[in-house]
């Protein structure tokens, strides 16, 4: 079956999250623990490249993490994007 390019994108920031947790000391079941799933269900959603924007968001939040757009086009673009607040990345909080 071959993945689609939401799928693929999708795993990719999974595997970020993943990866971000690991470096942060806790195994992949540590880190479902955290966001209030299972570690099958994570393990199932990591195989298929497909899960729900709310479990990837608790998997995010588990790490102090946000989920937010960031424009794909050129820097100049990525500005204006940015002064306008139109984005979304996945990174840290902001701390106030």
């Amino acid at each position: 079956m071959k993945q689609d390019l939401l799928s693929i994108s999708i795993t990719s920031r999974l595997d970020k999250l993943l990866n971000l947790a690991k470096e942060q000391g806790l195994s992949q079941k540590d880190l479902a623990a955290r966001a209030g799933i299972s570690a099958v269900g994570l393990s199932q959603a990591k195989s298929r490249g497909d899960l729900r924007v709310s479990t990837l968001e608790a998997l995010a939040n588990a790490l102090d993490m946000t989920i937010d757009f960031v424009p794909r086009h050129s820097r100049q673009s990525a500005i204006q994007s940015i002064r306008g607040g139109r984005f979304l990345r996945l990174g840290e909080e902001e701390q106030a």
